[in-house]
């Protein structure tokens, strides 16, 4: 990083210039790995091998390339910074308000990546890479809960592989995206750094933004402990440090730049945010809950950001009604003013989340893998 870099860094200045830069850079320990892995033909083998190869304290199997057995042996490691105290008191929040966190990944976070026209060019092209929207959000979903979980970054958790196999999923669809007849080089290198830096920021920052909207009335300390974790896991993830400040506040400086820089209309983000509204509507019992997906949205991320990828118009009784059956159920001061109450709320929650994810994959946990391919899985 030059002189000029730092001090932007240090006063939460992200200009054009570095954020330009940052569109054309991918994450060189990642793609050193999938490059080796095509080039010796050994990408099913490596497949097969990291199939259930989930929990952090799994030794890395034996014979994958050289470039990859680094890449797990050094990915893993937790940065300097990592303060285990703050990171277990942001885990924590999913826990206490995990019905607001899943609406708000689904209403807030999701539509809002969706809205950055160039971003999700590849996340349209990516389905190709997957097996349909139900399950990439479940598995999202499942990535949340691995990080997240009590201990999901330690020796008996899932946090570091998961992340470190969704750094992968990263990396093959640079691998295959780029060289598409149909990838525009004007949008930027497939899961760029800025890309990769704004959906971070839509976890570490829309999140807890999403929480206060939606009536939680977040201490200060959470909210940061939330960040911070989501900064080590976007370190294990493999976000360049100059894309993953420190603080709460410059990490939303970071995604209004980024979210001014990007958002505009896309066939492709339209298409991706239809996508949620449809799954949504699927899940939610009966025709009385169907304006609840448009409303939420665009309660969350604001009209302009909500028309960007056509959301059907608000339906403000659907809001109310969602707002008396879960805003209000069970979540609020209590929980912050009680510590005992806070810590069995967050692990109950917990628990709930993860048993209704294991519920609809029939009893298993959705594990990432890492394809092989652009076909249909």
């Amino acid at each position: 990083m030059t002189n000029r870099e730092e001090a932007e860094m240090s006063a939460g200045v992200w200009t054009d210039e570095l954020l330009d830069r940052m569109r054309k850079a991918g994450d060189a320990a990642a793609d050193a790995a999938i490059e080796e892995t095509y080039a010796s033909g050994e990408q099913e083998r490596v497949r097969q091998a990291l199939h259930g190869f989930g929990r952090n304290s799994d030794a890395v199997p034996d014979g994958l390339p050289p470039q990859l057995q680094r890449y797990f042996e050094q990915s893993a490691v937790l940065p300097d910074w990592a303060d285990p105290a703050l990171m277990d008191r942001g885990r924590s929040l999913l826990g206490r308000y995990e019905a607001l966190v899943v609406s708000t990944l689904l209403c807030g976070s999701l539509p809002l990546c969706y809205g950055c026209g160039d971003g999700a060019q590849v996340l349209a092209r990516s389905q190709r890479l997957t097996s349909g929207v139900y399950r990439r959000l479940m598995e999202t979903s499942q990535f949340v809960v691995d990080v997240l979980d009590d201990g999901g970054l330690g020796p008996h958790g899932h946090g570091l592989r998961s992340a470190q196999k969704i750094r992968l999923l990263h990396a093959t669809m640079r691998y295959h995206v780029g060289r598409q007849d149909d990838w525009n080089s004007a949008w930027g290198l497939p899961v760029n750094q800025e890309d990769l830096a704004g959906t971070l920021m839509s976890f570490s920052v829309a999140i807890p933004n999403g929480l206060v909207s939606l009536g939680v009335d977040l201490p200060r300390a959470d909210r940061d402990a939330f960040f911070h974790i989501w900064r080590v896991i976007g370190h294990v993830l493999g976000v360049d440090d100059q894309l993953n400040p420190a603080g709460f506040d410059d990490g939303a400086a970071l995604f209004d730049t980024i979210l001014r820089r990007q958002q505009k209309s896309s066939e492709a983000g339209i298409v991706l945010t239809k996508a949620v509204l449809d799954f949504i509507r699927d899940v939610l019992p009966g025709p009385a809950f169907a304006g609840v997906g448009p409303t939420l949205i665009r309660h969350l991320i604001g009209d302009r950001a909500a028309d960007l990828v056509k959301v059907p118009a608000a339906d403000l009784s659907k809001l109310a009604l969602q707002a008396g059956s879960v805003v209000n159920f069970g979540y609020g001061k209590a929980g912050d003013g009680v510590p005992l109450a806070a810590k069995a709320a967050s692990e109950l929650g917990l628990v709930v989340f993860k048993e209704g994810l294991r519920m609809t994959n029939k009893g298993r946990r959705y594990e990432w893998q890492v394809p092989t391919g652009l076909t249909e899985a």
